[in-house]
């Protein structure tokens, strides 16, 4: 199952995973005449029980989209903690009770932009979180931990930079960010977070390669291969 697969990485996810494995889509937004569709808001249990039973692994990628980074308001932020952290929690629920075998989080390096440059940010820093959206983040990790060491879930906590399209013209007109990274980049990732063995619970940075980047790769190289 990926959930919050309208998205831009569900989209890429979708294409790069569908000859590997059987997928089933969840999202609010219908995907039109694909019939791997299913409708899944994830702040509804029922309807997340329901895409959630009899799959393998999960890859949650549902958040509260429209606004990017410390963007703060008082109505969007509390849609950021139904679906970032009440709907994480669902899922993992739902995970829980399917026997599902990964979990695969969406997390973000938000949860640790406090640390200022030029520290050096290890790849599972404790968390930092500037923002709300970095503290649902940081929340959504905290279910992961708590879901993998009570109740044997395996999960991979993937804390990701805002994905670029390398193929994309505009961004040769625009200056790049270091932690910015390519997503073909990141679904490799995601596709060896799918298979990687033994996990049991792991939080890994996932960010780009550049002269500048300040976040550790190691673990990501280590633990994903």
């Amino acid at each position: 199952l990926i959930t919050g697969a309208a998205g831009t990485i569900g989209r890429h996810l979708t294409k790069a995973l569908q000859d590997e494995h059987t997928l089933r889509l969840g999202d609010v937004s219908p995907l039109e005449s694909d019939p791997r569709y299913v409708a899944l808001d994830v702040t509804q249990p029922k309807q997340v029980r329901e895409a959630v039973r009899g799959v393998d692994a999960v890859i949650h990628l549902a958040i509260a989209s429209g606004h990017e980074g410390e963007f703060e308001d008082d109505a969007f932020n509390q849609l950021r903690f139904d679906v970032n952290v009440k709907g994480t929690f669902n899922v993992l629920e739902a995970a829980r009770q399917a026997g599902v075998r990964r979990f695969v989080h969406t997390s973000s390096i938000m949860v640790v932009w406090g640390y200022p440059p030029p520290t050096s940010v290890a790849a599972d820093a404790p968390p930092r979180p500037v923002g709300t959206y970095a503290i649902t983040k940081y929340l959504a990790e905290s279910l992961c931990e708590r879901f993998s060491r009570d109740h044997g879930l395996s999960v991979v906590c993937l804390r990701i930079a805002k994905p670029v399209d390398a193929d994309d013209p505009s961004l040769r007109e625009r200056r790049l960010r270091p932690q910015w990274v390519p997503v073909t980049d990141l679904v490799q990732a995601y596709r060896c977070a799918l298979t990687a063995e033994p996990i049991d619970f792991e939080i890994v940075t996932v960010v780009g390669e550049s002269s500048k980047r300040r976040w550790d790769l190691s673990k990501a190289e280590r633990v994903l291969g």
